[in-house]
């Protein structure tokens, strides 16, 4: 890499850094942070006609969120997993175990973003729900098993 693309590239971070959204989870913030910076590395280099280059791998962003945040985590091993957004739902509020897929599914049709996980209380009053919208009157309990 020349001295004009070593600068593009640091161009590159400090813009990815500024695009990115800053969450309460350190995983999902790289994860953005990554997708900005190839995109908008790609887009300088291609401004400039640096042609052939070396790059970093294509990564596919149709990939699982939890398999992207498992890549960034191979990659900084040191770094830990902070638990408040899975997916596209964040936890308002303390979360209480691992998300269940059905709470990931049941938002995402309802349009919910934002829920408090009120699974501490269960033992108190097991009538209350077990995720409650933070913006609206939705509420969700653990799916019926069917027989």
């Amino acid at each position: 890499m020349n001295k004009d693309q070593s600068i593009i590239t640091q161009v590159a971070a400090k813009i990815a850094a500024d695009l990115t959204p800053n969450t309460d989870s350190v995983d999902t913030n790289i994860v953005a942070w990554t997708q900005a910076f190839d995109a908008v590395r790609e887009a300088l280099f291609d401004a400039h006609s640096f042609g052939e280059m070396v790059t970093t791998p294509a990564t596919t962003y149709t990939q699982p969120v939890e398999q992207q945040v498992q890549m960034v985590t191979n990659a900084f091993p040191t770094a830990t997993q902070s638990q408040g957004m899975v997916g596209s739902i964040r936890i308002k509020g303390n979360q209480h175990g691992p998300i269940p897929e059905w709470l990931v599914s049941a938002c995402s049709k309802d349009g919910v973003t934002e829920v408090w996980d009120n699974r501490d209380g269960l033992a108190v009053n097991p009538k209350r729900p077990w995720f409650k919208a933070v913006n609206g009157d939705q509420a969700y309990w653990e799916p019926k098993a069917r027989k």
